[in-house]
């Protein structure tokens, strides 16, 4: 073997333990420096800029040193065990990450909280999936229905109206309203190939056993996942249509506008799906200190000034929550979070199932 190639062998094997040495080395100083909760990521952005779980298979996050694990089924939705042949009637329930059971296993959440209440009321024919998504908001849903509802065929659907969804809704400008209407746009759109980096077996690994891969990942997603159609709302670089900027303001009807035309797309949604939409509250507006364009469409439902309303059913167990906890929220959320933790599941689940029992059941 000739001198020059060993030498080259020898540098190859020096510079790989030396990479691997600071790689180990970096991982090490994460851990003590920088400790970082270990998350296999599940959230998959659509090309048209609303968000999805990934279709199939398992994911986990890691709370405080317990570690949560998520299953997917091939529609999407958080999955629940049943006998499939003896289900009916189907109640698909969609919001954002309180619906989905962010940070609690499978039997914590409200969605199969409720479907326990439904086997003990012997209603055993009937099942609500759980088709919650994280940092989802009210614009999200009509997009997501036109793409992955009709996999489904429910018989309802189960809207989990939260404190921060038509925030959401603005800054997603999934959809624009002009002159009485919705018109289809985005901010968001993802890379393709970071979408594909993110199936990968071996980065899946790295985020689930390496701490400094997940710091990684949380700078990959927040400088490199998605470009940014608008520019930050740019007026003079926005290369899709959004809102002018006064609208974007609490003093401008332009929100609630866009919160009600979204209201009504999910509904006619329905219509021609043959499904009955039913809005429901998760409980916490009470609580909702700084969601202002959220709190403004909420009170207006509440005062049923909406005529629309007479077409949807509404209902809102914020009171029986507020009243449950003693206006101490603190009590039923997760610490280091804003989650609601097991009491809180419960808590929703059985406000929840006093307004909506004759619903689900009838």
């Amino acid at each position: 073997m000739p001198s020059s190639f060993k030498k080259l062998s020898k540098n190859l094997l020096l510079l790989t333990i030396s990479v691997l040495g600071s790689l180990l080395l970096a991982e090490f100083l994460v851990r003590i420096i920088l400790p970082q909760d270990r998350m296999i990521t599940w959230l998959e952005m659509h090309s048209e800029g609303f968000m999805m779980n990934q279709r199939k298979g398992d994911a986990m996050q890691e709370h405080n040193g317990s570690v949560i694990n998520y299953s997917f089924t091939d529609t999407r939705l958080r999955s629940t065990e049943s006998n499939s042949d003896s289900i009916t009637k189907k109640v698909l329930a969609l919001g954002d990450s309180f619906t989905f059971g962010l940070l609690l296993q499978e039997e914590d959440t409200y969605v199969h909280l409720l479907n326990e209440k439904l086997k003990e009321s012997g209603a055993d024919s009937v099942q609500i999936l759980n088709g919650g998504v994280g940092g989802a908001g009210l614009a999200d849903w009509p997009a997501w229905l036109e793409k992955n509802g009709s996999k489904i065929d429910a018989d309802i659907i189960l809207y989990f109206m939260n404190i921060h969804d038509l925030e959401r809704a603005l800054s997603k400008n999934i959809y624009v309203f002009e002159k009485d209407s919705l018109i289809k746009s985005q901010r968001w759109k993802p890379r393709s190939f970071m979408q594909s980096l993110g199936k990968q077996k071996w980065y899946r690994w790295l985020q689930g056993n390496s701490e400094l891969f997940t710091l990684v990942v949380k700078v990959l997603w927040k400088n490199v996942y998605f470009v940014d159609l608008t520019e930050g709302f740019d007026q003079d670089k926005t290369s899709v249509q959004i809102p002018k900027n006064e609208q974007l303001y609490i003093e401008s009807e332009y929100s609630l506008n866009l919160g009600i035309k979204l209201f009504e797309k999910m509904n006619d949604w329905c219509a021609k799906n043959e499904c009955e939409l039913i809005i429901t509250t998760t409980g916490f507006f009470p609580h909702a200190e700084e969601s202002f364009h959220t709190t403004r469409l909420y009170n207006t439902m509440i005062d049923a000034s909406l005529a629309w309303l007479n077409k949807i059913k509404f209902y809102d167990p914020s009171t029986c929550v507020d009243a449950a906890v003693n206006s101490n929220y603190d009590s039923i959320i997760i610490p280091g979070d804003t989650h609601p933790n097991r009491k809180g599941s419960e808590v929703i689940s059985d406000c929840s199932w006093k307004l909506l029992r004759k619903e689900l059941t009838n």
